[in-house]
């Protein structure tokens, strides 16, 4: 192996290619990493990223050392694990790689890994040669079939079900919750904070089916988010008025589905469960690039960064931009993939913004032309022009735009790691 860079350049070539296989057969040939610690997985379609950011800084607050593994990443590959909440140095990642490929290379159907796969390998053997006590592990892209659910975790959340990634997982609400709800560990325990009937009928079916004992919200658990503060009743633990690290009233049913399932996970693994004071410090200080992170450079608009990416993670952040203060002028960055469905996403944002400016990331070629986007957004009644890149659309509004102004940056994660790195904001 040159280096992780070129590996990954390599793989990145597959695609993607949904199946449990190829990782599982790589698991064996790396010996089991992942049965080394007991796990956490977190799904669903939107707030999994800061799930799995509130779940392992609860545990982390105990002193147990955990693991975490999310994705996509902004800047750099490596975001995408940490330990202790503290990414791997680069070093050490390249170390990992250079192992595992060097037990995988020649072996049969090691060279189809996929990109995402890959990523899942790396986690499992970081976190075993760190002996993490445990790790909690996001789900890339639907349930069933992806490459997450070999890690064998013991518990599982479910944040909640809409439409996403329908070219892969299906185009109705059916059959998108019946594969994020196979997550579902069997003999352990499935937490959701969906409510609504049709989803939370599907995960009691699955749940069901895997003998996952099911813990619902509003049923088994209890939460209320006020002003930016938690309640919390769950079979063990009771909490008042725990104030939240990131804003936005979704952030109440992240952190509540992070609790629930620590709540658990430390009732089945025995793991010392963190106590009212741990609790509370995790949840103020959780924090995750990208959700609703506000950025500010000399002599430039403020800029407001937001992974919304789907329909209802744009209605959550239009939610969010009604109950603040609206500045002078607010105009919205805007990149997408070509298989996004955007309609709704733009008419739930475009009430909140001025103007638009469409443009692309540099990560993928997956990106949709930026005159492309300005035609959609045009025939929805914006005021909408390109340019080519996010560099170049912060030039130009940090020219046009006044000190009380501010960009809203959202339509994709990976337009908000140009963004960061643009404006000088370092991998954190």
């Amino acid at each position: 192996m040159e280096s992780l860079s070129a590996w990954l350049d390599q793989v990145q070539a597959q695609g993607v290619k949904l199946g449990l296989d190829r990782v599982r057969s790589a698991l064996a040939l790396l010996d089991h990493p992942q049965r080394t610690f007991p796990s956490i997985l977190i799904g669903g379609t939107n707030g999994k990223g800061s799930t799995v950011t509130f779940a392992s800084g609860l545990l982390t607050a105990t002193g147990w050392s955990v693991g975490a593994t999310t994705s996509p990443h902004l800047i750099e590959y490596r975001e995408r694990f940490r330990v202790d909440g503290s990414l791997p140095e680069p070093e050490a990642l390249e170390a990992v790689a250079r192992d595992v490929y060097g037990r995988l290379e020649g072996q049969p159907g090691m060279d189809q890994l996929t990109f995402f796969e890959l990523g899942i390998l790396l986690a499992t053997s970081l976190f075993a040669g760190q002996e993490v006590d445990a790790a909690v592990i996001e789900v890339g892209m639907g349930g069933e079939l992806d490459a997450t659910r070999t890690a064998e975790s013991i518990v599982a959340g479910i944040v909640s079900i809409d439409l996403d990634h329908e070219k892969y997982l299906g185009t109705t609400i059916e059959a998108i919750a019946r594969t994020k709800a196979k997550i579902a560990p069997p003999g352990g325990v499935l937490v959701t904070t969906e409510v609504r009937p049709d989803r939370l009928a599907i995960i009691e079916e699955e749940a069901a089916a895997a003998g996952s004992e099911l813990r619902a919200a509003g049923r088994d658990f209890e939460y209320r988010l006020r002003d930016g503060a938690i309640d919390y009743r769950g079979p063990t633990w009771t909490l008042d008025e725990v104030p939240i690290g990131m804003p936005g009233a979704h952030q109440g049913i992240n952190a509540a589905c992070a609790l629930a399932c620590v709540e658990a996970f430390c009732a089945t693994t025995g793991l010392r469960a963190p106590d009212p004071w741990q609790v509370a410090t995790a949840l103020r200080e959780a924090k995750i690039a990208g959700r609703l992170e506000r950025l500010r450079v000399p002599g430039a608009p403020a800029f407001l960064c937001d992974g919304a990416h789907n329909p209802a993670g744009a209605e959550a952040l239009a939610a969010a931009l009604t109950e603040r203060r609206r500045p002078p002028k607010r105009v919205w960055l805007v990149a997408s993939m070509q298989d996004k469905e955007r309609t709704a996403m733009i008419q739930s944002l475009l009430p909140h913004v001025d103007e638009v400016v469409c443009t692309r990331g540099l990560s993928s070629p997956r990106f949709e032309d930026p005159e492309v986007l300005v035609e959609q957004f045009t025939s929805q009644g914006a005021r909408a022009r390109a340019l080519p890149t996010a560099a170049d659309a912060i030039a130009d509004l940090s020219r046009s735009l006044g000190m009380r102004d501010e960009v809203l940056v959202a339509g994709s994660l990976y337009l908000i790691g140009d963004v960061r790195a643009a404006l000088g904001f370092p991998v954190s």
